[in-house]
């Protein structure tokens, strides 16, 4: 098999991983918070997710920000993405709001992702890709449409439309300047300032402690290395690869696909509207994924797109760091880039 084939081959693969991987994280999580604490489990996923990939970072001498803006850049990111998106969701999960309003709620953000995007980097997506950002969205209300149901505190509600909030602004946010740094250090840094801002929040609703019980320290395990660093690596990894509305639109079959793997592991029902549901989000990825990624309005100049950051020192220019997106990038890049990174 030749390399450009196993490079094909490995495009196709990150979506369906990244997929089983952030459907996973509702199920264990749901174990999880279940066992102990919600925040506490949250606070102690990061702690331990950072622990881990800081090591690894270390013993790979993956190149670390030489800016301390650039610190402050990924921090940001860290707090929206994890302690934002997840504190506010599970806090309001505690005050009654259903699971499946949840995440139909959350599941705007490829919505508002492309939306945000055009204005922010120039994206435009086609009429056929916006159709099936649509089409997405009301696959995941078919897939819950017997599950949906009222109950909650209103300011529940709000809690779920900051988590909403904190995970489209952290996935622009990381678009536009987190994937200028190594991928191992620059998510290490984003766990650093999920943990530090997570731990507090648990201090005062919970606690930190957790059962030594098999439910709760496994479910610890897998969301803190599986969750924390596998899924959002590959999100990283695919808004490289595609415009911000695409890569996202995967989010549109994890509620689907969440329901399905319920049954062999937590042995929850299955209704025929899940596979309708996915049906139907299925043609709209398909739809948005098959335009391929939108080229910005104005393409850079050659000039501009060979010159290094400003203020990047010899270690960043000479890592595999994952660059902005640009336009002339072929798709398979960024595997090729971080697989070498991983084994420098």
């Amino acid at each position: 098999m030749t390399t450009a084939k196993i490079r094909s081959l490995a495009a196709l693969a990150l979506p369906v991983v990244f997929v089983l991987i952030w459907s996973s994280g509702y199920l264990v999580g749901s174990v999880g918070a279940k066992a102990g604490p919600p925040l506490g489990l949250l606070a102690w996923r990061f702690l331990i997710a950072v622990t881990v990939l800081g090591l690894i970072s270390l013993a790979t001498r993956a190149p670390w920000p030489t800016e301390p803006r650039v610190y402050l850049h990924l921090l940001a990111i860290g707090i929206l993405l994890q302690t934002v998106q997840f504190a506010m969701l599970y806090l309001a999960l505690g005050m009654g709001v259903p699971a499946g309003l949840s995440s139909l709620i959350l599941s705007a953000c490829p919505l508002i992702v492309a939306a945000a995007a055009v204005p922010l980097f120039s994206e435009r997506l086609t009429r056929i890709q916006w159709i099936g950002l649509a089409l997405g969205l009301v696959g995941v209300g078919i897939s819950l449409s017997e599950k949906l149901s009222g109950g909650g505190h209103l300011a529940g509600y709000a809690l779920v439309g900051l988590a909403l909030v904190g995970f489209a602004a952290g996935t622009l946010y990381q678009k536009k300047v987190g994937l200028k740094v190594d991928l191992r250090t620059g998510t290490t840094v984003q766990l650093a300032g999920a943990m530090v801002t997570t731990i507090p929040l648990a201090l005062v609703h919970g606690g930190m402690h957790l059962p030594l019980t098999f439910p709760a320290l496994g479910s610890l395990a897998w969301l803190a290395t599986v969750n924390s660093i596998g899924s959002f690596t590959l999100l990283f990894i695919l808004l490289r690869m595609r415009s911000g509305g695409a890569a996202t639109s995967l989010l549109y079959l994890v509620p689907p696909v969440t329901a399905i793997l319920g049954v062999p592991l937590l042995g929850q029902a299955v209704s025929w509207s899940v596979f309708a549901g996915m049906a139907v989000s299925g043609i709209g990825v398909v739809m948005v994924l098959r335009s391929g990624r939108t080229e910005p309005d104005q393409e850079a100049k050659p000039d501009q797109e060979a010159k290094p950051e400003q203020g990047a020192g010899p270690d960043t220019e000479s890592a595999p760091a994952t660059t902005a997106h640009s336009p002339h990038v072929e798709r398979t890049e960024p595997v090729r880039d971080y697989a070498r990174s991983a084994h420098r």
